[in-house]
């Protein structure tokens, strides 16, 4: 075999008789073993498409206790739409990748103001909506319109370069090609949503990262990685670059028992959640340059304000990012204090904080903070 022969993905091409033989074992194995999930035999065009956004890149057990309560919340798309987006990231609280809820509630008031309400029901218009790239536009237009295509995410990636026995990256276009190509074929024209969840599953409990349990696996007769031994080398992917650090600074303001917060832009990273007023800055930085830091806490909370005492530190790796958050107490030299308005900022309460939209890096940092706080409120009283 020539180098350049090498370098191409290999696969097998399914006959029509294998592509009989494999639908209908992974379709067995799914009536007998699917996993009993909250929107499982959902009819809903729009709880579908919830329950697809939520799933991109969250475990389908995190899933499991947040839909039911989002759901509730906003049980039609119409009151989705109607609804102010914090109230919408407030909801998705413990998902993370927020930009997934602005885009569903962004998503929400297009179909409601364009489409009068009723859903795109095909591959290629759902494509059109914010936020909704191939793999969602498969799952839910075969799990709720029966449209016959396939709905590739990572773990079906996975399965299928084992299935295929794909030695080049996955994360490649050469190698996606392949697969989109072989899953379309093989995903049946009765019940393409089965056939798409039975492969998510599949890929779930069976044909894990790490240790496929290929015992267990109803068409390993089909798996040509199974086959050759190569299973638990695949997939191959490039090697991906170490998150970038970042240093985000942060003052804890009080003034009568509340505690200042700012909301960030619509967009970007954390778009649109609630955060102690803060600065962030490239690099992993152990120690803040002091006048950066006075220029800064007088820039966000007013004048009279300079930072005091580290209280914490903790650390959060994201898809690209990997955060270092300082907090530093903020102390009112002239009892002047900034007041809540329009631009974005407000005194809350502990209760107050519980409830805004507040992402999951920042409860932690508030948590280390309030501790902080309490142990030097201890020493002072003994």
């Amino acid at each position: 075999m020539s180098n350049k022969t090498k370098s191409k993905p290999e696969s097998l091409r399914f006959t029509p008789p294998e592509h009989r033989r494999f639908r209908r074992r992974i379709l067995s194995w799914y009536e007998r073993e699917k996993r009993e999930l909250p929107w499982r035999g959902e009819k809903d065009p729009y709880r579908i498409w919830v329950s697809e956004a939520m799933l991109q890149q969250t475990r389908a057990e995190t899933v499991r206790f947040r839909y039911p309560a989002f759901i509730e919340r906003f049980p039609t798309l119409a009151a989705l739409a109607d609804a102010p987006l914090d109230a919408v990231l407030a909801e998705w609280q413990g998902l993370g990748y927020y930009g997934r809820a602005r885009n569903l509630h962004r998503a929400a008031q297009e179909v409601m103001s364009q489409g009068g309400g009723a859903m795109p029901e095909t591959r290629d218009a759902l494509l059109a909506l914010p936020g909704v790239g191939p793999y969602m536009a498969g799952a839910i237009a075969s799990i709720a319109f029966g449209e016959r295509c396939a709905a590739i995410d990572g773990n079906i990636l996975r399965v299928m370069s084992r299935i295929l026995n794909i030695s080049t990256p996955v994360d490649m276009p050469p190698a996606q090609k392949t697969i989109h190509e072989e899953t379309q074929a093989l995903v049946p024209r009765a019940r393409p949503g089965d056939f798409n969840q039975a492969l998510m599953d599949l890929g779930s409990r069976i044909c894990l990262p790490k240790t496929p349990d290929c015992a267990r696996c109803p068409v390993r007769a089909h798996c040509v990685g199974h086959n050759a031994g190569t299973q638990n080398a695949l997939p191959v992917k490039t090697a991906k670059k170490p998150p970038a650090p970042y240093t985000f600074f942060q003052f804890r303001a009080e003034r009568d028992g509340l505690v200042l917060l700012a909301q960030r832009e619509k967009t970007g990273l954390f778009g649109g959640m609630w955060e102690l007023p803060g600065f962030m800055v490239e690099g992993h930085m152990e120690k803040a340059d002091r006048r950066r830091l006075k220029a800064q806490c007088a820039k966000l909370l007013g004048a009279g304000w300079r930072p005091g005492r580290e209280l914490a530190r903790i650390t959060r790796t994201l898809t690209h990012r990997k955060i270092l958050f300082v907090v530093h107490l903020a102390e009112n030299f002239e009892k002047s204090a900034p007041q809540a308005n329009q631009d974005g900022s407000l005194w809350a309460s502990g209760e107050d904080f519980r409830t805004l939209a507040v992402s999951t890096a920042q409860r932690a940092a508030w948590r280390a903070a309030e501790s902080a706080l309490r142990n030097l409120e201890g020493k002072q009283g003994e």
